[in-house]
């Protein structure tokens, strides 16, 4: 049996991109072994019988209190340990890190018994563990260009990996064809939900009469009751949703997205062409969210508002011009489309079997 280990856990930004890459992988008749750890949300996603989800022990140390820390570095050698015992025991073909405190441990170990590894960056400027797994990978791949402030042969400008469901999605000359007088908006919270556009945004719709904005606003678990009710007081035409995993439905309704700027959403905004008003994150690591935000705006693919205490009145408008210039979505739509390469997965795929080829002929 042939294997690959994926070493990713945590967030949707790290697990999503993992998994749809492991279904390519299992097209080519290999097995996938998946390192996590029981606290990330991939004991809930996975659900492919040829994926083996095994557990280590790692735990972040940025931003913990001197106690946690010291914990965090001890359960590093843990890691690693843990990582050198599965490794040996499978012998996979390559190892695949996509960031985050997990990812160092399979990297570092990978590196001691002289395995293929390979990295996935998803965000502006690469994180702590993959700055430091930069030294120890045999390639690395990108989703936005200079991540990781160097420049040499094994870093890849791949872009991020996205769902093929998306290829299903209505292209911007489909949503934008029709020179339309409504704003149909999706706001995006993310699984969570965001607290500030979920207490600021049904005041911002206030504003609008109410055949000129429809909003679908998926609000996070546990937050739908509070903000119909907030939405209610101001009559405003709006379908509160929890949670949706058919995203790609909402997608094709919207004509504008309104959402975080992490780096998954923005990778799905380039792959379908939908106009898109970012709020970055304010207390993102290392300020990653705006960064990601920046190199949308200043390629004129995405319009930025920034969470403050202006943030509402910029909402308002923001919202107002682009109702009067309908041409300014289309416009942001498709220069989002050439934003990131095409084809991340297949790019991404065939670079790193290359690698596996190329091991086994030393």
């Amino acid at each position: 049996m042939k294997y690959i280990a994926i070493f990713s856990s945590g967030t949707g930004g790290h697990v999503y991109p993992a998994l749809a890459l492991s279904s390519n992988y299992i097209k080519k008749n290999y097995k996938i072994i998946w390192i996590g750890t029981k606290q990330g949300i991939e004991s809930k996603v996975i659900s492919n019988d040829a994926i083996e989800l095994l557990f280590i022990n790692a735990q972040g140390i940025r931003g913990k209190s001197f106690i946690n820390k010291a914990i965090g570095i001890l359960k590093i050698f843990v890691s690693i340990y843990e990582s050198i015992v599965i490794l040996r025991k499978y012998r996979p073909k390559l190892v695949f890190g996509f960031g985050g405190y997990v990812s160092f441990a399979g990297i570092i170990s990978s590196f001691i018994l002289r395995i293929p590894r390979v990295i996935h960056e998803q965000n502006a400027i690469a994180g702590t563990a993959n700055r430091i797994n930069y030294y120890f990978s045999s390639e690395i791949y990108e989703t936005f260009p200079s991540s990781f402030r160097k420049y040499n042969n094994k870093i890849i400008h791949t872009g991020n990996i996205v769902r093929d469901i998306m290829n299903k999605v209505s292209t911007p000359d489909e949503i934008y064809k029709i020179n339309e007088l409504q704003l149909r908006i999706l706001v995006i919270g993310g699984s969570q939900g965001s607290k500030f556009l979920n207490n600021s945004f049904p005041f911002i719709a206030s504003h609008f009469v109410k055949n000129s904005i429809s909003i679908k606003h998926i609000s996070g678990k546990d937050n739908k009751l509070i903000l119909e009710s907030k939405y209610k007081k101001y009559d405003v035409d709006v379908e509160v949703i929890e949670y949706s995993d058919n995203i790609e439905q909402l997608y094709d309704w919207c004509n504008l997205v309104v959402c975080r700027s992490g780096s998954t959403t923005l990778s799905e905004l380039g792959k379908i062409g939908r106009a898109s008003i970012l709020v970055p994150f304010p207390f993102a690591t290392d300020n990653h969210q705006l960064l990601n935000a920046n190199y949308l705006a200043q390629n004129s693919a995405a319009i930025i508002i920034e969470q403050n205490e202006s943030s509402i009145e910029n909402f308002v408008l923001t919202l107002n011009l682009l109702l009067l210039k309908n041409d300014r979505l289309y416009s942001l739509a498709t220069n989002i489309k050439k934003i990131f390469p095409d084809h991340a997965i297949d790019n991404i795929t065939k670079n790193s079997l290359k690698l596996i080829d190329r091991n086994n002929e030393n």
